[in-house]
C-alpha cells in the first residue's frame, strides 16, 4: 500500500458477501439457506464469508468505512432470493441516502464456470462503464500483482455478459459496483487453494489493495463533507 498519502475515513466500501441468507422453505416450511456451489468439504459461503471476513478486516485497517449487506456475525434468516437481493441493495441505498459520501459496492463471490477457466472474474455495472469498469480493472491489476500463483489472463466483462443479461446487484445500487468471482472450484487448482487461509488472505489483501489504487487513481471523486458525514466520523 502506498502511503504517502490517506485515503479518507469518508471513503466507504459496501462489502456484500454472497449467497448465505437466501434459501426457499421446502413445503414442510422448513428453511433452508443457498449455499452457492459444493466444493470438497466446503460450499460457496464458506468461502464467501472467509475472504468477505478478511476483506473487511484489511479495509477497517486501511482507514475505509466498511459496511456489510448484512452481518455474518448475526446473519438475518433466509428468505427468498428476490427478498434477499433486495434487502442487501436496501441496506447500501439507505446508507448512500443518507450520508451522501463517496463509495463503491464490491460482491464477494466464488465461482463454479463449466469452462474451467481458471483465476479471478470481474463483473462490472455497464450501466456506469467508466467508473465502474475503472474500478474492476484496478482491481484485476491487483489481483495479477498480488496472487504470484495466479497469472491467467485478466476477466474482466461487463455484466451484461451473464447468462440473465445483467445484475441487479449492481445495477440497483446506488454505489459503483462490481461483482467478484474469485477463483473456479471447476478448476482443479482453484479448487484445491480455495480452502486454504493463505490463499484467502492473498485474496482479501489484492481486493483490498484494488480498491485503495481505485480512490488513488480517482482524486476527483471527492464530495464536499456534509453534516450527516461530520456527525458519522466526529469531524
Amino acid at each position: 500500500m502506498d502511503g504517502s498519502k490517506e485515503v479518507p475515513k469518508t471513503k466507504t466500501v459496501y462489502v456484500d458477501i454472497g449467497h448465505c441468507t437466501s434459501g426457499e422453505k421446502n413445503p414442510l416450511g422448513v428453511g433452508g439457506s443457498d449455499r452457492g456451489f459444493q466444493g470438497p468439504g466446503y460450499t460457496e459461503c464458506d468461502i464467501n464469508q472467509a475472504v468477505g471476513r478478511k476483506l473487511m478486516k484489511e479495509l477497517d485497517t486501511m482507514g475505509f468505512y466498511v459496511v456489510p449487506t448484512w452481518n455474518p456475525d448475526k446473519p438475518p434468516a433466509p428468505v427468498p432470493k428476490a427478498d434477499d437481493l433486495q434487502r442487501r441493495i436496501d441496506t447500501v441505498n439507505r446508507d448512500v441516502a443518507k450520508y451522501g459520501d463517496d463509495s463503491i459496492y464490491i460482491s464477494v463471490h466464488h465461482d463454479s464456470d463449466k469452462t474451467g477457466r481458471g483465476g479471478q472474474c470481474v463483473y462490472f455495472d455497464a450501466t456506469r462503464p467508466n467508473d465502474a469498469r475503472k474500478l474492476a480493472e484496478t482491481i484485476q491489476k491487483s489481483a495479477w500483482q498480488t496472487r504470484e500463483h495466479d497469472k491467467s489472463p485478466l476477466c474482466i466483462l461487463p455484466d451484461t455478459a451473464t447468462g440473465k443479461g445483467y445484475l441487479d446487484g449492481l445495477r440497483k445500487t446506488n454505489s459503483i459496483g462490481i461483482l467478484v468471482e474469485g477463483a473456479n472450484v471447476l478448476n482443479s487448482r482453484d479448487r484445491a487453494l480455495m480452502p486454504m487461509n493463505e490463499f484467502q488472505d492473498k485474496e482479501a489483501k489484492a481486493l483490498a489493495q484494488g480498491i485503495w489504487n481505485y480512490f488513488k487513481l480517482k482524486p476527483g471523486v471527492e464530495r464536499p463533507y456534509s453534516s450527516a458525514i461530520r456527525q458519522r466520523f466526529g469531524l
